[in-house]
């Protein structure tokens, strides 16, 4: 009489690993129970290979080499980001209490100096001010180094508001174009600190997220720069600003995500006819790596996700100092109403394309920014009887949600409204800087430095 070989197998259960010689005699789960694996509970299913198998499967009806599964049906199933996110909240410990008190201690610096000139002697503003930016700096080396014991968010944001808050403490009060000034140094010091996190970051989305807010400090940086140097009013800068805003919007996509015309066809192998004459044709980039397209693509995600945010807050802080309370002449009444209108519907119609739902309600939250400050208009402009006009306003609007919302929430799609949309929305990035031009005064400023 021959005796059958053992059958050796690979047991799993939950996260124990057992390689086994079973005895061809028996049962499966006799044979699983004298190694220790129990299948008293009822909720636990046994799988070989991926086919689900009984306990009294004969262990001779294995073949060698199988894998026997014992799952746990009530069990969560793992979540990898769950999992990620507990080790970063773990390993946070007290660091981000700390990130989030220098965060506010930049902001309300800031907050201080633009609504209290005056609050610190000439004494105590140069050491607040070297204070701050050594902060700034602090974080910002630990923000590039680190990786994973912060919030994306807070990582950013806390040396660019300790950076802000030291360059607007640093400006001396009373200086004719303080407000400019301010701005000005607020903005290229953040740029400075945007191009030290992306000296410091490694290669990936932290780099393109320090390049991105580098980028956005540094242009409104120049702008207000040109505006100071041509003595131009911070109203016309803050104008100005708030009308680039949408444009930069609209061309981030195209402007982040660079991919060479090389990879779309192979040029030298089907193009007949040149497009001109000395028009070069795009060379063969090589073998495609998966690899290093996600990881492009990955940090342009990051970059737009950083731009948009610093965007949305740059025209945010600009609208209510580009539209004054009282705007004197009609083009400038003409072209601030045209700002405020392309600014909230070309950021309303745009939030439709964002992917991310946090990223989309940003959006809308500086468009509605435009809303209060449009209203605020109104009300200065019509006096008395502002109350009525402003709460007629909100019932229109009230009554066209209430419309609207009844056929989305059943899922109504029109392809003619969302086409309508987007050439509205066209429109409104492409008048915006001309309004804003309008509402600074553009025509008299020029007229007045042409003149002499």
């Amino acid at each position: 009489m021959t005796t059958a070989p053992p059958r050796r197998i690979a047991v799993l259960d939950g996260e124990r690993r057992l390689d086994v010689a079973l005895p061809a005699t028996g049962t499966l789960a006799e044979a699983l129970g004298a190694v220790g694996v129990a299948l008293d509970d009822p909720g636990l299913t046994l799988l070989v290979g991926d086919r689900r198998a009984e306990a009294g499967t004969p262990v001779a009806d294995l073949e060698d080499g199988a894998l026997v599964t014992v799952v746990d049906r009530a069990a969560e199933p793992a979540d990898p980001r769950r999992a990620a996110r507990e080790r970063r909240v773990a390993g946070r410990g007290g660091i981000a209490p700390a990130w989030w008190a220098l965060l506010a201690l930049g902001a309300v610096a800031a907050v201080l100096d633009l609504v209290a000139p005056g609050l610190l002697s000439a004494r105590w503003t140069p050491p607040a001010a070297v204070l701050l930016a050594v902060a700034a700096v602090v974080t910002a080396v630990l923000a590039a180094r680190r990786t994973e014991d912060l919030p994306a968010a807070l990582r950013v944001a806390t040396p660019v508001a300790l950076a802000a808050a030291a360059a607007v403490t640093v400006v001396p009060d009373g200086w004719t174009g303080t407000d400019v000034l301010g701005a000005v140094t607020a903005a290229a010091t953040v740029a400075v600190l945007g191009l030290a996190g992306v000296a410091l970051a490694e290669p990936g989305p932290w780099r393109a997220s320090f390049a991105a807010v580098a980028a956005v400090a540094a242009g409104v940086a120049a702008l207000w720069g040109l505006t100071l140097l041509l003595a131009w009013p911070a109203q016309a800068a803050a104008a100005l600003t708030a009308g680039a805003v949408p444009v930069a919007l609209r061309a981030l996509p195209a402007a982040l995500l660079q991919v060479d015309e090389g990879y779309f066809m192979d040029y030298g192998r089907y193009l007949r006819n040149r497009w001109s004459v000395r028009g070069a044709v795009p060379a063969d980039p090589g073998p495609v790596d998966g690899d290093e397209v996600r990881a492009h693509v990955v940090a342009a995600s990051a970059a737009r996700v950083t731009a948009t945010v610093v965007l949305a807050a740059v025209g945010a802080l600009a609208l209510p100092a580009a539209v004054p309370p009282h705007p004197a002449g009609a083009l400038v009444v003409g072209g601030t109403v045209a700002l405020v209108l392309c600014y909230l519907v070309g950021l309303l119609l745009l939030a439709r394309t964002e992917n991310v739902p946090g990223l989309r309600w940003v959006v809308r939250g500086s468009a509605a920014v435009a809303a209060v400050v449009g209203l605020r208009a109104v009300a200065a402009t019509t006096g008395p009887d502002s109350a009525t006009l402003v709460a007629g306003l909100l019932a229109l609007v009230g009554v066209a949600s209430a419309v609207v919302a009844v056929p989305l929430g059943r899922g109504a799609r029109s392809l003619g409204l969302s086409r309508t949309g987007d050439v509205l929305q066209g429109m409104a990035t492409v008048l915006a800087l001309p309004a804003a031009l309008l509402a600074a005064g553009g025509l008299e400023l020029v007229r007045t430095a042409v003149s002499g």
